[in-house]
């Protein structure tokens, strides 16, 4: 995905699973994410992230 598409708040999936964005790097092109299963941060690069539709602000699943 391309970092100007992401904002704080929002649910992205990488291969490490379904997260919320709670930081942005753009000097990085990286952003913070906290999983959604186990609470733990993690830096992903944004190339890493998949675009999922289905993911939305206030829904951490797939419908």
């Amino acid at each position: 995905m391309e970092i100007t598409q992401l904002k704080v708040g929002m649910w992205v999936e990488s291969f490490h699973g379904v997260g919320k964005v709670i930081g942005i790097d753009q000097q990085n092109n990286a952003v913070i994410i906290e999983h959604k299963d186990d609470h733990q941060l993690r830096a992903v690069e944004c190339n890493e992230l998949v675009d999922q539709p289905q993911l939305h602000t206030g829904c951490d699943r797939y419908y």
